[in-house]
């Protein structure tokens, strides 16, 4: 996912390192919706019954927590988690991105540039020495070093340092309901 730009127009931050606004709130949901919520990121197909089941609700009143849900924002779509080497990419790796200005219209270029990167899984937007964080991935080494020169020639793009990732300690996919 990319970084959202306009979050930063929104909160007035026009540079690295201007203060933003939070983008989390406090949240309090039901148990139900708790539950729904745990279940989805579970199984996104699964039938209201059975997440009627799963929240100790009726499947009637699955229904209208999961369109609620969906309604409300909390849930932002349905996806499949395919394996990546499966389809080809053996390699995957983190790219620290500095770039020489942090002028909005320097961001924009990037932000916009980057999502031309079909590689590019997630791109984070930092505060401190590195401005973005990626993560790509590649078929091969060969591969990597293609896509590392293609980041490397992006719009306002200083240096970039780049970490293959031997293995994931910890991948978590469902977030914390509570």
């Amino acid at each position: 996912m990319a970084t959202d730009v306009r979050h930063k127009r929104q909160s007035g931050a026009t540079a690295k390192g201007a203060r933003m606004e939070p983008k989390s709130k406090s949240v309090v949901l039901s148990r139900a919706d708790s539950l729904i919520l745990a279940a989805l990121q579970s199984n996104g197909l699964m039938s209201n019954a059975a997440l009627g089941e799963s929240a100790a609700v009726s499947e009637s009143a699955a229904a209208r927590h999961r369109h609620r849900l969906e309604q409300e924002g909390y849930i932002k779509r349905y996806a499949a988690v395919v394996d990546v080497e499966k389809l080809g990419y053996g390699l995957a790796a983190f790219m620290e991105v500095g770039l020489a200005s942090q002028q909005e219209d320097a961001l924009v270029a990037f932000e916009a540039a980057i999502q031309e990167v079909e590689q590019v899984m997630a791109c984070h937007a930092l505060d401190g020495e590195v401005d973005y964080f990626l993560r790509v991935v590649a078929r091969d080494h060969h591969d990597l070093e293609r896509i590392r020169h293609c980041i490397g020639r992006l719009p306002g793009v200083k240096h970039l340092h780049t970490r293959i990732i031997l293995s994931d300690a910890l991948l978590r996919e469902v977030v914390p309901s509570t």
